[in-house]
């Protein structure tokens, strides 16, 4: 007698459901390194608009809470290069006086939405809100990293 050539059932389901299992693992570390990959572009925009706002502070003698001021095409919410993020100005406050100081916020946007907003100020100070609650006041959002 012939013998049949091929994979039974049985064969082809425990493959199929190995396969499950090793991309059930690997996707979410995916998803987490390209949502890591996406936050450069963010992160690069509030330098580029850092530099236009100190460009702007040296020609004017004053910050804007106005980013036309700074030469970007809208006033607030300024799309990043690959439009993960949108850039806009805080609003002024007693310890940060437009005068003399400014704080730019990128806002995570469609599928980077739950990476948590960027926040880059005048002195430097860079922080990030890796657990997307909505302050930078917890352990370990004190840089980008």
């Amino acid at each position: 007698m012939k013998k049949e050539q091929g994979f039974s059932l049985i064969e082809l389901m425990i493959a199929v459901a190995i396969l499950g299992i090793l991309v059930s693992v690997a996707y979410p570390s995916y998803v987490d390194y390209v949502r890591d990959g996406r936050r450069t572009d963010g992160q690069a925009m509030l330098m580029e608009a850092a530099s236009r706002m100190e460009r702007a502070f040296y020609t004017n003698r004053t910050y804007s809470t106005d980013l036309t001021d700074a030469g970007f095409s809208a006033s607030s919410g300024v799309d990043s290069a690959e439009g993960s993020y949108k850039i806009s100005v805080v609003a002024a406050t007693v310890a940060c006086p437009v005068a003399s100081c400014f704080v730019l916020e990128a806002t995570p946007q469609g599928n980077q939405a739950a990476d948590g907003k960027l926040r880059l100020d005048s002195v430097g100070n860079r922080l990030h809100d890796a657990n997307n609650d909505g302050d930078f006041a917890d352990s370990g959002e004190t840089s980008w990293n």
